[in-house]
């Protein structure tokens, strides 16, 4: 099975290099995408020996898409995304190759939600909201869409052109695929809830997403 891990990473040098070298028990095919981070998070990965693509501070979800583009182009059928500071534990990448195996999806989408005592009070409202309001504009039941641990089949990456270049571009990827008529499904994953600082900007990431979905609708 030809898949490549895309690790979008913007700022983390406590926990990239742990989590890189744990994914070398599974596989080489890893590539890093540094969304212009100001700490030692670049030359981390380069020394590490991976491939890496540096770009100046765009968004998730513009070194999302470059790493897409690094996959398509290096002719992967497969693609898992996770982020790169620690909170996905990279043991259910076993999962995922295991899922991407029963070739019944085009999407897999990590569900968090089947342990949510751990999870903050916030975030659990805030994932079940958003959840449910996605849901129904994909055409099918996903228990947590705010996940950031995916796999997508490289026909999704051909097919879907996406617009956005921060956070509403997961979202975006799943409200076109769905309605494009991919099969979405998801498989439940573990966070590991560490010190690390979110880079969502309340505010303005709000907006975004609201102007996504009023597109959508």
């Amino acid at each position: 099975m030809n898949y490549l891990i895309i690790i979008p990473a913007y700022n983390e040098e406590r926990y990239i290099a742990a989590l890189l070298n744990n994914l070398a028990a599974i596989t080489q095919n890893i590539i890093v995408v540094d969304d212009g981070s100001k700490d030692a998070t670049y030359r981390i990965v380069k020394e590490s020996g991976l491939p890496v693509i540096h770009q100046n501070h765009q968004g998730k979800g513009a070194a999302l898409k470059a790493g897409f583009k690094y996959a398509v182009e290096n002719g992967y059928d497969w693609v898992i995304t996770m982020d790169g500071d620690g909170q996905h534990d990279w043991q259910d990448v076993y999962k995922f190759v295991e899922a991407i195996s029963r070739k019944n999806a085009d999407i897999i989408v990590g569900s968090r939600m089947a342990d949510i005592d751990v999870m903050p009070a916030v975030r659990r409202i805030t994932n079940r909201f958003m959840s449910r309001l996605l849901s129904k504009l994909v055409g099918c039941c996903l228990p947590d869409t705010q996940c950031g641990f995916r796999a997508i089949s490289s026909g999704v990456l051909k097919g879907i052109v996406l617009e956005t270049s921060h956070y509403d571009t997961e979202s975006e990827l799943l409200i076109k695929a769905g309605r494009a008529g991919y099969n979405i499904s998801s498989i439940p994953v573990k966070t590991i809830y560490n010190d690390s600082q979110s880079h969502i900007n309340k505010f303005i990431d709000t907006i975004r997403f609201i102007s996504l979905l009023w597109k959508a609708l």
